[in-house]
């Protein structure tokens, strides 16, 4: 039902072999006026439906046994559709005739030498293809850079469909910002069959942690430095994944330890057996004096510890 023709996604369906003949018709062809997938199958299923009606009307126009300036031609019952799609331009009828051939215009001939001797068109550059050509191409880029740049893509691609980069602007990176931040922080940790704005509904209604501020600004960072590559080369004309803000809650807010927590830190019984008492203590107290994490603390050796009299070294 759909089809792609260079950026552009249109609509085919085959009209019914008992209706061909009355409809003049073999198939519909209506241009969507997108390179988006998700808005096409949403216009596409508009189109299929209006058809249905179409092959309905004609069906019992035949049954009643109707002349043939009663059966509804397909141009004018389509043409209410121009109010339904998003673009006014968006019904191309191309008809196909079953009864008699067509007769060929006198100038055909002519347009034909002129189509042949213009130069083809240049095809816009996809997302996808400007993934692969600046960035997974690219010698000098390191292994985090493709790895990171192209599961960042590789998500708008799932969300939004491969589309050329010359039309996508702030809407849709606003929107793609705004999808990240409902995404549940557990995505891509688990198979999942879902949808990426399915996952966004689940986490909801779970009520799941979501991505941080912090995972979708390096989602955005990557799109907005393959973004400046193609601004250099005047592939686009700004880049719309700049200047976004990436708070999406309050603050934790961390308060410190009281002396009297403190005092009893320190001096309380250590239950755990799996982990010595003097170890504890020590990690405790460097965290305490230099304001290191535990990891930092664990990864310390011997010998970055100096200058030190206390007792538990």
């Amino acid at each position: 039902m759909l089809r792609i023709r260079g950026t552009t996604y249109h609509f085919r369906r085959i009209v019914p072999p008992a209706l061909r003949s009355a409809l003049n018709q073999r198939e519909i062809w209506v241009s969507l006026k997108t390179g988006y997938q998700n808005e096409a199958r949403k216009r596409a299923s508009l189109l299929h439906a209006r058809t249905t009606e179409l092959f309905d009307a004609t069906s019992r126009a035949l049954a009643e046994g109707q002349e043939q300036q009663a059966v509804p031609h397909v141009r004018d019952a389509l043409k209410d559709l121009h109010r339904l799609l998003e673009s006014p331009t968006g019904i191309e009828v191309m008809p196909l005739s079953v009864s008699r051939p067509r007769s060929r215009p006198q100038n055909m001939r002519k347009a034909s030498a002129v189509a042949t001797t213009s130069p083809p068109k240049p095809q816009p550059l996809l997302l996808s293809q400007a993934l692969t050509r600046f960035v997974l191409e690219n010698p000098h880029a390191s292994a985090d850079t493709k790895k990171a740049t192209q599961r960042a893509v590789e998500l708008f691609l799932q969300a939004f469909g491969d589309a050329p980069i010359s039309i996508i602007g702030g809407e849709k990176a606003g929107a793609f910002r705004d999808l990240l931040f409902s995404l549940p922080a557990s995505l891509g940790k688990r198979k999942s069959s879902l949808t990426l704005p399915e996952e966004a509904a689940r986490a909801k209604k779970d009520g799941r942690p979501t991505l941080s501020g912090k995972s979708v600004k390096n989602h955005m960072m990557r799109l907005s430095a393959l973004w400046n590559q193609l601004l250099q080369r005047e592939l686009v004309k700004k880049n719309p994944w700049t200047g976004w803000s990436f708070e999406n809650g309050s603050k934790t807010i961390r308060r410190g330890w009281s002396t009297q927590a403190l005092h009893t830190l320190m001096t309380g019984d250590w239950p755990r057996s799996s982990v010595p008492e003097s170890t504890f203590r020590i990690v405790t107290m460097i965290g305490a004096y230099s304001g290191l994490r535990l990891g930092e603390i664990c990864h310390l050796r011997t010998e970055d510890l100096e200058g030190s009299k206390n007792p538990w070294f």
